[in-house]
This record gives structure tokens, sequence and C-alpha cells, in this order.
């Protein structure tokens, strides 16, 4: 995998947020952690049409820091990063948003947790991320684009939700869209899925691992696979670009 190029993405959206992020139009956004570091190596061609890229972990912030002397800041869309600032913003304008993503009963707790957070924010609509038929899939993307909402928030796991975003982008839809992994499943237990003290010593992925079951693989992947991936590919990289 080519890092040099990782790294321009990732510092040229940092570049551009908040700004040009909530306000150029017809862009499709993703953020990048430890555990989908590796979904990255192999779907290089599907993560390089986004318009986009978004550094969401400490541990990567600081490799990126270390490797290649660029400063990232965290910027995952959760209620400890992009989703204050975009909910915010929308909570007194007229712009409006549309959320896919997560089971359906989920999804319902969550625009309620939302709805009472933000109740100036204009929602344009919702809808759980399955789809039990192809046809059912296009059917949403069609009426996403017919509705022409300001903002998209598609949270499906990737790296279905890039695809889904992208597709939506293809199928003509004008407006903004973010991804946002399991933000929509974590927000059914409240507004704010991690406490304070989480956030300040940066230890979401302990706490999740904790909250949610399953996440053993997701830690050894942060703590020890996503380390020597991406040392490997930084130092073949350089490797590569002294040789020629």
């Amino acid at each position: 995998m080519d890092n040099s190029k990782f790294v321009r993405a990732v510092s040229s959206a940092a570049a551009d947020y908040p700004d040009v992020t909530f306000s150029k139009k017809g862009c499709v956004y993703t953020c990048v952690n430890p555990y989908s570091y590796h979904m990255v190596r192999n779907n290089d061609s599907l993560y390089s049409e986004m318009d986009g890229l978004y550094v969401d972990g400490i541990l990567m912030a600081k490799f990126i820091s270390f490797l290649w002397g660029c400063k990232i800041p965290r910027l995952s869309f959760d209620m400890s990063g992009m989703a204050v600032d975009l909910f915010a913003r929308l909570n007194g304008n007229d712009e409006t948003i549309y959320f896919v993503g997560s089971k359906q009963e989920a999804l319902e707790e969550s625009i309620a947790h939302i709805r009472k957070a933000y109740p100036n924010m204009h929602i344009a609509g919702y809808r759980n991320g399955y789809f039990l038929l192809p046809e059912h899939r296009e059917e949403e993307i069609r009426h996403i684009v017919e509705i022409n909402p300001d903002f998209v928030i598609v949270g499906m796991g990737s790296p279905i939700q890039e695809r889904f975003a992208l597709d939506l982008k293809k199928a003509g839809f004008k407006g903004i869209v973010f991804t946002c992994g399991g933000f929509l499943h974590q927000t059914a237990d409240g507004i704010n899925y991690y406490p304070r003290w989480v956030n300040k010593y940066n230890l979401r992925a302990f706490y999740r691992l904790y909250k949610e079951k399953g996440l053993f693989k997701r830690l050894y992947n942060v703590l020890f696979e996503f380390p020597v991936l991406f040392t490997f590919d930084s130092i073949q990289t350089k490797l590569r670009k002294r040789s020629k």
C-alpha cells in the first residue's frame, strides 16, 4: 500500500475540516481506524474514490505523526467528533439530514435521542441498514436522491457503508455523505456513548470492548496488527520512493 498517498488524503481532509467539509456539495467522506485500515489496504480502488478520509483513532494519529511527521487530529463521526459539530450546525439552520443504518429498533431509539438533544434539527427521514433484496437497496438510493437532503449519514460497517455512499453519489445525489460505522447502533443507548473520562484519556477502544461483545479481535487488531501493518507499509513506501 502507498502510505504516502494515504497520509496525503487524511492530511488534506483534516485541513478542510470543518468549513469545506460541511459546505462542499457532492462529496463522500469516511473515517479509517486501526481496525478498518486493513480494508483500505485490500480495497484501495474503493477508498480512493472517497472525497475525504478522516483518522478515527488516537493510535493511528500517533503513528502517522511518528512515521510521517504529520500532526493529524482524530475525527470520527460520533459525539466525540464530527457528529457534534454537524448536529450543532443543523440545529440552527434549515439544512436537512437523513440517516441509514443499524437495525430498525436501535435506529428508532437513536433518532429519538438525537431529536431530544437537537430539537431544531430537520431530519428528512431514516431507514435501517438491512436490505432483503438488491432491489430494496436500489429503491432506497433512488428515494434519497429524490428527497435530496443536505446530509446523509450511513452506518453499515466497512466496506459496505462506503460502497453504499459511493453508489448514492453515482446515482446523482448532490448532498454530502458521511459514513459513521457503529454510531447509530451506539446512540441507541443515549446521545453520549462514551463517558467524559473515556474521551479524556482516549480509551474508546477499551470501552467498546467492555460494552460490546465480540470485539476482542478488534482490540488485537488495534494493539498488534495495525502497528505492524502500518509500519511495514510506511517503510516499504519510503524505500520505493528512494529507489526511483
